[in-house]
């Protein structure tokens, strides 16, 4: 259980979550994966996201990657696919282009994600008012 101050300590600084690391990775299911995106989504919907120190997460995850996903989403900047999750840096692939369609670039990024890097889901997020999908209306 945190202390008061140890509290206060995350909500001025953010919180600072370990890396998962291969091992942790490795014992992931497909459907841990979808539930722990869900709840972040509900998390992100209801506006209690998790403040999070990024700059020491990055320092903790320069030893390796071991992302729990990929997500394929849209270019459109409106679209913050890590906050829509409430994840963390190191948490998943994310490749953006317009419309979230794929091509050879796109797929072999995922076959990457998925095959060496061990990410055990593949998420294809839409949105609405795709301005590439509409045509740019």
């Amino acid at each position: 259980m945190q202390t008061g101050s140890e509290i206060a300590k995350v909500e001025k600084q953010g919180l600072v979550e370990e890396v998962l690391t291969k091992e942790e990775q490795a014992n992931l299911t497909p459907d841990r994966v979808i539930a722990l995106l869900t709840e972040g989504n509900h998390r992100f919907v209801s506006g209690e996201m998790t403040l999070r120190n990024h700059n020491e997460q990055i320092r903790r995850a320069v030893a390796g990657q071991y992302p729990k996903a990929v997500v394929l989403s849209c270019l459109d900047p409106r679209i913050p696919v890590e906050d829509v999750f409430d994840r963390g840096i190191g948490d998943m692939f994310v490749a953006r282009v317009a419309g979230n369609t794929v091509n050879v670039d796109i797929l072999g990024s995922m076959e990457f994600a998925c095959k060496v890097a061990g990410a055990k889901l593949v998420v294809v997020m839409g949105h609405e008012l795709c301005g590439a999908v509409m045509g740019g209306h």
